[in-house]
């Protein structure tokens, strides 16, 4: 019987051999191996280098960002796109590829707004795991009072972080993709607002408690069913509702009952000021672009507006219920119903702020009388 060594002999003899044929059996005519034929000149001219050709990236302090690549000629925003196939921004135009849909929103002034993608890469490096990085094991028992204000206050949290959701979804497809570091900004915002909804919902429903109320709806209403362009639901979203939601975080992490719900209102917070950041941003751009007729159109739009915000305002549910949130207890609702007070003045000043930075003179003058109100009140008057 053969030795393993001589059995390898023999098995690799005709290997060499074949290897020989191969390499001969490769040379072609003109001397160049069989699989380096010649090229039919009317193949493979999608490999014509672009203009572009031989620019490169280069990541920054913070890694390879949208910024980073917006290089040459693919860092130009068109200020409108009639390219309807989904394509990306400085690719190649195949002649003859069917329209894939009709974007109504493809104009830069429609939607752009400078600071688009670094809140993206900002939304992304600050991402968070509801599940895991609110230390739910640190809720205790509270008193019912106070659990079920906790969970009101979820509820309508929770229903506005829908409204969100619902309203970005329905305008981000309409979008073109010329104007990508806008999508991608929102698409974040998305998952954002899907977040909140998600660790809300589990607030109410973690320590004993139960949801509460639906809010009245009103300013809910008014986002969502917006019509007349993004533009105008950005002000609806970002510029009145918005900085409501964004005060009621704040006051939710500084009067926080447990270590859950203080990280929770934090964590919530750098997602929220990130989407105002955006929505302020556009609307300032769209106006500067527009022109004051713009800004005077925006303002007339939003006296209605003020209106049912003033009116959704009289209900007493969200404020009874943070009144005893911001009190301690329902033995101290007065004492919380001043802190009411002072947030409500607080958020009707940060609109009129908001508003004037973004280039809308709105002013306590033009101010519906139900949210002037609030900034005109005084300590032990009703809200």
């Amino acid at each position: 019987m053969a030795s393993s060594g001589q059995e390898k002999k023999r098995t690799a003899k005709p290997a060499a051999k074949k290897s020989s044929r191969a390499v001969k059996a490769k040379k072609d005519a003109g001397g160049k191996p069989a699989g380096e034929a010649k090229t039919p000149a009317n193949t493979m001219s999608w490999m014509k280098d672009s203009p572009e050709w031989g620019i490169r990236a280069k990541p920054g302090k913070r890694g390879l960002t949208l910024d980073d690549i917006a290089i040459g000629s693919y860092g130009d925003i068109p200020i409108q796109s009639e390219e309807m196939t989904r394509m990306p921004r400085g690719a190649f135009h195949v002649p003859g590829v069917p329209r894939l849909e009709f974007y109504p929103l493809s104009k830069k002034v429609d939607i752009w707004a400078d600071n688009a993608a670094a809140l993206y890469e900002e939304a992304i490096q600050r991402r968070w795991i509801a599940q895991v990085d609110v230390p739910w094991d640190s809720l205790e028992p509270l008193p019912r009072e106070l659990e079920l204000s906790m969970c009101q206050l979820c509820t309508e949290l929770a229903q506005q972080a829908t409204i969100e959701t619902d309203s970005v979804a329905q305008w981000i497809g309409r979008m073109n993709y010329a104007y990508y570091e806008v999508k991608t900004f929102l698409a974040s915002e998305l998952y954002d607002s899907a977040r909140h909804y998600e660790v809300f919902r589990k607030r109410a429903l973690a320590n004993g408690g139960t949801l509460g109320l639906e809010s009245p709806g009103m300013i809910n209403r008014r986002i969502i069913e917006s019509r007349a362009g993004w533009t105008e639901t950005a002000v609806y979203m970002y510029l009145l509702r918005g900085p409501m939601t964004l005060m009621l975080y704040r006051y939710g992490e500084a009067y926080a009952l447990n270590p859950a719900e203080k990280q929770m209102f934090r964590l919530c917070i750098q997602d929220k000021a990130r989407h105002l950041a955006y929505g302020m941003a556009h609307v300032k751009f769209a106006i500067s672009e527009r022109g004051g007729d713009t800004a005077l159109g925006l303002l007339r739009m939003m006296s209605g507006v003020e209106g049912d915000m003033a009116t959704e305002m009289k209900d007493p549910v969200l404020w009874e219920a943070l009144a005893i949130i911001f009190g301690g207890g329902l033995e101290n609702i007065s004492s919380g119903m001043e802190v009411v007070k002072e947030l409500q003045k607080r958020y009707v000043n940060e609109y009129m702020a908001r508003m004037q930075w973004a280039g809308i003179d709105k002013t306590l003058d033009n101010l519906a009388p139900g949210l002037a109100a609030y900034v005109n009140q005084e300590a032990g008057t009703p809200a």
